[in-house]
């Protein structure tokens, strides 16, 4: 009698409960703000994964929005664990209210620790369609992924398909992060870095070699001025300069003589009309800072001194001085007009260019042209990997999404065969296929976040996944990381006072194993990048490294150990920190070789 009641509660709570990450719901949104909501079943897959699926014939051009959210994937103001964003935003469950979407979403990846369970999503089908959405209404989280199928322009060209992977309960962003860099391992999507310089001379210059990029010069384009919105040849504004290329010789001449010996030197701006100046047209080389006999002349002197020299493009932008502006190249949206984005640009109105076009008409005669100048750096392609991958909808070359970030990789596949590799201004994950450095990933000013967003701070989520496989720099404000900068407070993001500070910025390039990058200095002043150079020697082979697991371990104290062992402790807090018996003083950081580590627990 008892076993026979005992049977009975258990199947009256087997038919209530809703057992985690089992189900879904499904919501399909249309313009006027209502949604139908359909419950699906999540189907287990061979590597453990638990998918929702929405077919591509229930994805209709009359819906708004489509949204997947798992059934674990709530969580109650006050409950222990958190959530991240592919963007490497972070938050815990500490507010009534709030809505957060990245601008960019990076990586198609999400992921919760609550109460319930530990998991993290990929999104892999439509993945280029969506962006992950953090919300709290009345103290309540939900955290899922929305398909803009409003703003596909197309018709939905495959499922969307969203993996769930469920966690061992004590698992952090760590392990959220190391899911994804499996998959995108796993299926050939990326390559170790380690392997990709085998034979590459010019990459494996890039891995163990700080960036000094030199500015030459570009036109004062002012709104409001007619004739700098549409430029001509005859009317494009004046020009100023800031180095010649006999400046670009003297810098990397004192670079030498202070003891920087490995360094990948970026000439941007040499090209007619300087930065921005007439893109997607390059040549002739901007006689104003030298013309291109002196370029050669400089190339070779860099190259003479040990040095890799590369240079600056842009293919993204089209401005209508350009002289390819007839050939029909820039990329249309569904209304016809064309995308503008910057009004004025130094060239003029900033047009994005069709990446069919730029594939098929321009690289192939740009990219034998510049190399013959005599570079031997890795090519720098600027805004491809910064920019999510946009639709064209010419009818003569029209592209969804991911047809653009195809033949940006296809871009990507010939600057890799030509130059050796190609860095750009970002790291979205399109273009991670083909992609080897990534100047800045995040351009906002501050890497913490703001509480009615949710995502209260950002964490190396990217560098959890990437590191090892893309080298980067972490954020805008860590480029010239060691040289005094100042942020104004009405920056739309608000400046923090601690970004002023040189040493804090040094910190977090540190934290996020970034590559030394120099930029907006005049360069008269050459001690802080030496002393970036010499700090970074007994660091850079860390870019060769998977990083496996970045956290905090006390308040304002950081902890990052890399696949060899190695260790490094950044301590953000006003006293010292003690770490496996060795102090960390304030507002410094500590690298632990892992042959030292060893010597330590055997001492110990």
């Amino acid at each position: 009698m008892k076993k026979n009641l005992l049977m009975g509660i258990l199947a009256i709570f087997s038919a209530t409960c809703t057992y985690a990450l089992e189900t879904a719901k499904v919501y399909f949104w249309n313009d006027k703000g209502s949604a139908k909501i359909k419950t699906i079943n999540l189907q287990k897959q061979p590597d453990g994964a638990m998918r929702a699926v929405v077919p591509v014939v229930d994805i209709t051009r009359d819906l708004k929005w489509v949204d997947i959210l798992a059934d674990d994937a709530t969580a109650k103001k006050g409950e222990k664990g958190f959530f991240v964003l592919g963007d490497s935003s972070y938050g815990e469950f500490t507010q009534d209210k709030g809505l957060y979407k990245p601008y960019w979403p990076h990586m198609p990846i999400f992921g919760m620790k609550n109460a319930k369970s530990t998991w993290v999503a990929i999104v892999k089908g439509l993945p280029l369609e969506q962006k992950p959405v953090i919300k709290a209404e009345n103290g309540i989280y939900t955290l899922f992924t929305r398909l803009n199928v409003k703003e596909m322009y197309f018709d939905a060209y495959e499922d969307f398909i969203v993996d769930f992977y469920k966690l061992d309960n004590d698992a952090g962003y760590s392990e959220m992060a190391k899911v994804y860099r499996k998959y995108q391992l796993d299926r050939g999507e990326v390559k170790l870095l380690r392997e990709r310089i085998k034979n590459n001379p010019s990459l494996a210059y890039t891995a163990d070699s700080i960036y000094v990029r030199i500015k030459h010069a570009r036109k004062k384009a002012q709104k409001g001025i007619a004739s700098h919105h549409r430029q001509t040849v005859g009317n494009e504004p004046e020009m100023e300069i800031f180095f010649t290329f006999d400046d670009m010789a003297d810098i990397m001449k004192r670079m030498k003589a202070t003891g920087i010996d490995k360094a990948e030197v970026c000439s941007v701006g040499w090209n007619v009309a300087g930065h921005d100046g007439r893109f997607p047209t390059y040549f002739p080389v901007e006689e104003k800072i030298g013309g291109e006999k002196k370029f050669r002349e400089v190339i070779q002197y860099g190259k003479d001194l040990g040095y890799n020299i590369n240079c600056h493009i842009n293919q993204v932008s089209v401005f209508e001085i350009s002289d390819r502006w007839k050939d029909n190249g820039i990329a249309i949206r569904p209304d016809g007009k064309p995308y503008i984005t910057i009004r004025p640009a130094p060239g003029g109105d900033l047009h994005w260019a069709c990446y069919q076009r730029v594939h098929d008409m321009w690289i192939k005669d740009d990219y034998l042209k510049i190399r013959d100048l005599g570079l031997n750096g890795v090519f720098h392609i600027d805004v491809m990997a910064y920019i999510g991958a946009y639709p064209c909808c010419d009818p003569k070359h029209p592209l969804n999404r991911k047809q653009t970030a195809e033949y940006m990789n296809k871009v990507g596949e010939y600057t890799d065969k030509i130059f050796g590799g190609y860095a750009s201004e970002g790291g979205q994950d399109h273009c991670a296929r083909t992609l080897d450095f990534a100047l800045y990933l995040w351009s906002y000013p501050a890497w913490e976040g703001k509480p009615e967003l949710l995502a209260t701070k950002y964490v190396p989520l990217y560098q959890l996944v990437y590191n090892g496989i893309i080298m980067s720099n972490p954020y805008y404000t860590t480029i010239d990381a060691l040289y005094p900068k100042s942020y104004s407070t009405s920056d739309q993001r608000k400046a923090y006072d601690y970004l002023e500070n040189p040493e804090n910025r040094w910190l977090k390039l540190i934290e996020y194993n970034g590559r030394p990058i120099f930029y907006y200095s005049d360069y008269t002043d050459l001690k802080p990048m030496k002393r970036a150079y010499d700090e970074w020697q007994q660091l850079k082979h860390l870019q060769l490294e998977l990083m496996e697991y970045h956290g905090e371990i006390a308040p304002k104290v950081s902890l990052i150990r890399y696949g060899n062992g190695d260790e490094i402790v950044v301590n953000y807090s006003d006293e010292a920190f003690q770490y496996k018996g060795i102090d960390v003083p304030s507002k410094s950081y500590k690298f632990y070789k892992k042959s030292i580590l060893e010597s330590l627990t055997f001492w110990k």
